[in-house]
């Protein structure tokens, strides 16, 4: 984990200007400099960057943060891998917040290496091999450029049972690696190596980050067996999390609306390639929920495109069950079925872009799709069928988690069954009160941005308190009231989202809050906001980030807010007041409700005093 301290001190010595100016053409406005914003179309620049406070502004969209906030969305860096960029041009080298073993850091990175110089490799035989026109002809009759192979950095193994090996394996550590990464392999018999991929095209396989982590091979000829090759489990390759796609899509398309999920290498490719950049194929696995999970933090909506048959049907029914438990609020899912003899390859090329986008618009949503499924066989006209479609229904309901959605979904099967929803609920055993979750729950895989754990230097454990100051071994759950807990939430989640807006407080507001044991995270947050200068919302939740808040933090830092930048620090200060009130407020029911719970015979005049008060506040 990178400390805070080091992210500080490496935003303090990093100019700004020397950041963005490579990327956005700037010129000397006053003291500041100026161009056009990159994240927004513009015709005049309201894009403005201060040298003296190390913080970029756009007066048209009101983006902003530090140099590390830019590299990440502009660039679109992991928020590691932008620090450590900077770190590199100040001198500064990350530090380790905690030990790492040294062996299995160094193996993972040797593999890291081999697998890049493997695709390099590759494409190296597909431009120059003496055997190369078979692959060549290939990639052109399947309709695809020299741009988009290079893009996704396609490839050809050559024949021959030894190639990687004579390239590679000088040493028998070279030769380890090689196995280790899945590109050789051992025989069971005789114990002799021979490359894994062998005649065929070849797909590299990338991280987050865009490192090389395996291969998918396909053969040239439609009758050799098996037609894909996948490299197999590694210790930088896991096919139950990873999606074929997902590091290009994120550079193709700059903010990800939806990802079109496929089932193959070459239907991501040819989809690229006819403008449609979004799209992401599991890797010889089932549609997982850690996929959709990861892919909804990438972006709200997820469309699944299958075949129209039955087998894709099967396949899409199963798809919709791993994805129920992700439907939080805000999110979609969606299902598009091809007709017979398409694939989205086949189909884009036939149809065009814009008419494949028209299909994927018109898609089934979720519930449509669910409940079509669940009816199939059933007469709904009937109490039987009505009954059998709740009883059917039910256990899938109850995956989804907890919010409107759920309830929206509750109310279509009300609809449907003709029951009331009160007798439906009580009848199918939903209206039975969820499992009470945590304040901080566990995080989900991944973090702030999505992209820890592609680091070997950020292998997260749990988080815990690690000793942090003034607090106890884990974070406290005062008891507050659900109305003062929502607008703690809130509160929070506005300022993560724009710490600037804590100096929109008066002195006594904030002493205030701070008088609160029961808001000492967010007096803390407020008082840390306020004493810098220059932050951005990434420096204000790393601040954090080896505290048991942590996973409560960032789910409140990736809360979408309905409100404009510009209207946020009214929104924080207003959010703060009704805070400081509702806790007043519930501070005195306390007060009654002890009073209340006294013999009338030992209350002082002064407390029946206030309780006639307090009745007469109520009458």
């Amino acid at each position: 984990m990178i400390p805070p301290d080091f992210i500080d001190e490496v935003l303090a010595r990093t100019d700004i200007v020397e950041i963005i100016d490579p990327r956005v053409s700037l010129k000397k406005k006053g003291q500041n400099y100026t161009g056009l914003c990159p994240f927004h179309n513009e015709k005049t620049p309201s894009f403005s960057v201060s040298q003296d406070k190390q913080f970029y502004y756009c007066f048209g969209c009101q983006a902003s943060g530090s140099a590390l906030k830019f590299l990440m969305e502009f660039d679109r860096m992991e928020f590691p891998v932008a620090v450590e960029y900077l770190a590199s041009r100040v001198g500064m080298e990350v530090p380790q917040a905690r030990s790492v073993d040294s062996e299995a850091s160094r193996k993972r990175k040797g593999l890291y290496e081999i697998l890049e110089q493997c695709a390099d490799y590759f494409r190296e035989q597909l431009k120059h091999h003496p055997g190369k026109e078979k692959a060549v002809s290939y990639l052109k009759g399947r309709g695809l450029t020299g741009e988009i192979a290079r893009d996704f950095g396609l490839g050809y193994a050559p024949a021959g049972w030894d190639n990687l090996l004579k390239k590679f394996a000088t040493t028998n550590h070279d030769r380890q690696l090689l196995i280790d990464a899945g590109m050789i392999t051992v025989g069971d018999k005789d114990d002799k190596v021979y490359d894994r991929f062998r005649e065929r095209i070849m797909y590299p396989i990338r991280d987050l980050r865009g490192r090389t982590i395996a291969f998918g091979g396909r053969v040239l000829s439609d009758d050799a067996k098996p037609k894909y090759l996948n490299s197999p489990e590694t210790p930088v390759f896991h096919k139950g999390r990873e999606l074929y796609g997902l590091h290009e899509a994120r550079k193709r398309v700059r903010k990800l609306s939806r990802l079109l999920v496929v089932e193959g290498y070459m239907d991501v490719v040819a989809l690229a390639q006819h403008g449609i950049g979004y799209s992401v194929a599991t890797l010889g696995t089932a549609t997982s929920t850690e996929h959709i999970e990861r892919m909804f933090r990438l972006g709200p909506q997820v469309v699944f495109c299958f075949d129209g048959d039955q087998a894709g049907r099967n396949a899409a029914w199963k798809a919709l069950r791993a994805t129920l438990p992700a439907m939080a609020d805000g999110k979609s899912a969606r299902f598009l079925f091809l007709p017979d003899g398409e694939d989205p390859d086949t189909m884009v090329r036939r149809v065009g872009q814009s008419a494949f986008e028209e299909q994927i618009d018109a898609s089934l949503g979720l519930t449509e799709f669910m409940f079509r499924h669940l009816e199939e066989g059933l007469d709904t006209g009937t109490p039987e069928g009505k009954a059998a479609l709740a009883q059917e229904a039910s256990p899938l309901i109850r995956e989804i988690p907890e919010g409107v959605f759920k309830q929206l979904v509750i109310s279509e099967l009300a609809e449907k069954t003709g029951l009331p929803e009160a007798r439906l609920l009580e009848a199918t055993g939903l209206a039975a009160p969820p499992p009470s979750v945590p304040r901080d729950p566990p995080a989900p895989d991944g973090a702030y941005g999505g992209g820890y754990p592609e680091d070997d230097y950020n292998d997260y454990p749990p988080d815990e308190m690690g000793g942090y100051d003034d607090y106890a071994a884990q974070p406290q759950k005062p008891a507050i009231s659900a109305g003062v807990a929502k607008l703690l939430d809130h509160a929070i989640s506005v300022l993560l989202h724009q710490p600037e807006v804590a100096i929109a407080l008066e002195d006594d507001e904030v002493s205030a809050v701070r008088q609160s044991h029961e808001w000492q995270l967010l007096a803390e947050m407020i008082e840390w906001a306020r004493s810098n200068t220059v932050i951005s919302p990434v420096v204000l939740l790393s601040h954090y980030q080896d505290t048991g808040y942590f996973s409560y933090l960032r789910q409140l830092a990736e809360r979408e807010l309905l409100l404009s930048p510009a209207d946020l620090a009214e929104e924080f200060r207003g959010t703060v007041i009704k805070l400081l009130k509702e806790g007043d407020l519930q501070l005195k029911q306390e007060v009654i409700n002890g009073l209340l719970s006294k013999p009338l015979a030992e209350l002082t005049p002064e407390e029946r005093e206030m309780l006639v008060a307090h009745t007469r506040s109520r009458a």
